[in-house]
């Protein structure tokens, strides 16, 4: 029954960890918001050519009218450009956060004493959601960060993890020979 608890109690944590990165960021780094679009009170008239027999309304606008709906869209446009990459730049530091997060909770749930194994658990399972959370989280926009700093992200939180569990597996080799 211990056991089973310790479980439960691992997950807990776990959920707890992947929540509180979440929300933490969320409320200390809100995403950016999307431009308007400009909704144009011009399109007044609808004439049909008289010609065609399978003609369409097309919207007519006085020119001048015509030029100011123009030059809002283009605007629009500008602003929607700048918001994607506002966009793309707030995945990655939200990718880079959760990244650095999940991997100090991975190397604390492996460095954290035996007797502690509910405990060590949860960090691991909550590191490893975490990483999780933050990929999905940038998924559409790592392809603007490169390949290249996303490798690097995932090499450098390997040899954390791998050095932390070196440590952890060469301490508990050294305790079970005692």
């Amino acid at each position: 029954m211990t056991v089973l608890i310790k479980l439960f109690y691992a997950a807990a944590i776990a959920a707890l960890l992947v929540l509180l990165v979440a929300f933490g960021v969320r409320a200390v780094y809100s995403p950016p918001q999307p431009p308007e679009y400009p909704l144009t009170s011009g399109w007044t008239s609808f004439p049909l050519e008289p010609f065609a027999a399978d003609a369409r309304p097309v919207p007519v606008l006085p020119p001048l009218e015509q030029q100011q709906t123009i030059e809002e869209q283009e605007r629009f446009q500008k602003e929607f450009e700048r918001y994607e990459k506002r966009r793309a730049d707030y995945h990655r530091n939200v990718f880079l956060a959760a990244a650095l997060l999940a991997v100090l909770a991975l190397a604390t749930g492996l460095a954290l004493p035996p007797y502690l194994d509910a405990i060590r658990l949860g960090l691991v399972g909550g590191g490893l959601f975490t990483m999780l959370y933050g990929v999905t989280q940038a998924a559409g926009d790592l392809d603007r960060a490169g390949p290249g700093f996303i490798v690097l992200v995932a090499a450098v939180g390997l040899v954390l993890i791998l050095a932390a569990g070196y440590r952890w597996l060469a301490t508990q080799e050294k305790t079970e020979q005692q």
